[in-house]
């Protein structure tokens, strides 16, 4: 019998929509004479809902992730693909779930996802692992903001105003004057109740892609993020606004520098799945600058790793099949349910 795959999709956070494109990009990829797809649906008003490939409409037995035949019998679902970006995919909460039922699932464990989708804590391990970050400062909804003022009397513009807990650049703000901040931090408070001021650097923006396979981890490929607006925004990731480039024309030296900070952040943080690392390489030629991780990096059509895997010759039926051999082979490592 052919393992049952379902690859989870929706969740409830701005990233909905771009959630589903890239779902579906991987459901449609699935090797149908290997595997059983699955399509799951968490929707904010309604919670999951189940379909097969075909789109007929199935029943999900969540506690124990199965699902109920016609003829009544169940059958549990073998490993989930997690393509939920942002609350509660990318932040650890299904991660948690998935870990105390049993079931193999494609991305981090709670912990590393955790970390990892918070933007200060991620700056500060890896800085920690020798990765180069910019200075910040970190602000609570309703706390005392006179840190922030310092920062923004003593830095270099421009600044970057981003909510510790979002993707896809929801709710951030480049500004270039002190002026500026109250209206950014509420911008970035409607994301979160957490930000972070960072100061900005000028350069060339990467995208570097890798996944963790039984054998190791392998990078996929970089990507040169070409904006036509001043910074990689939501408008240029997934409305046309940037031109992206694979590989990066870049010198090798750079790139080695780049594929070598990628796999220390995987090995360092405990990355499973598939994810993209996001730097800046400065026009002065010092070391790049890391921006950010995606766990749960952008699968459609459009997003960067799935050009990082056409650029290397990788189809996407051969990119889903190893990642659900490393899921199923990663679940069976595993003796007990934890969070690291």
């Amino acid at each position: 019998m052919r393992p049952l795959v379902a690859v989870a999709m929706g969740g409830y956070s701005s990233e909905f929509g771009i959630s589903l494109l890239s779902g579906s990009h991987v459901l449609d990829a699935l090797d149908a004479s290997r595997f059983e797809g699955l399509r799951l649906e968490l929707r904010p008003d309604e919670g999951w809902k189940a379909f097969d490939r075909a789109g007929n409409s199935l029943h999900l037995i969540e506690d124990r992730w199965a699902i109920r035949l016609a003829d009544g019998t169940e059958r549990r679902i073998d490993a989930l693909l997690n393509l939920i970006h942002g609350h509660p995919g990318e932040d650890g909460t299904l991660a948690m779930a998935w870990e105390q039922a049993g079931v193999a699932y494609s991305s981090c464990s709670p912990a590393a996802s955790a970390l990892t989708f918070h933007k200060f804590w991620t700056n500060a391990l890896a800085q920690r692992l020798g990765l180069r970050v910019m200075p910040s400062v970190h602000l609570r909804r309703g706390g005392d903001e006179a840190a922030v003022h310092a920062f923004l009397a003593a830095q270099a513009y421009p600044l970057f105003v981003k909510p510790c807990r979002s993707g896809s650049s929801y709710g951030v703000s480049r500004i270039t004057a002190a002026d500026q901040w109250a209206q950014a931090r509420d911008i970035a408070f409607e994301e979160d109740d957490e930000l972070i001021v960072e100061q900005g650097v000028l350069g060339t923006e990467l995208g570097c892609g890798a996944m963790v396979t039984p054998e190791g981890v392998r990078i996929l490929g970089i990507t040169e993020i070409v904006p036509k607006k001043e910074f990689f925004d939501f408008e240029a990731k997934y409305l046309g606004a940037s031109e992206e480039i694979t590989p990066a024309r870049i010198p090798e030296a750079a790139a080695e520098a780049l594929r070598g900070a990628t796999l220390r952040l995987v090995e360092g943080m405990g990355l499973r799945g598939f994810v993209r690392a996001d730097f800046i390489l400065p026009a002065d030629g010092t070391d790049a600058v890391l921006i950010e991780i995606n766990t749960i990096p952008g699968m459609s059509p459009e997003s960067i790793v799935p050009r990082q895997l056409a650029a290397a010759g990788i189809s996407m039926q051969h990119f889903t099949s190893g990642l659900i051999e490393a899921t199923l082979k990663s679940h069976e490592d595993r003796a007990v349910p934890r969070i690291f």
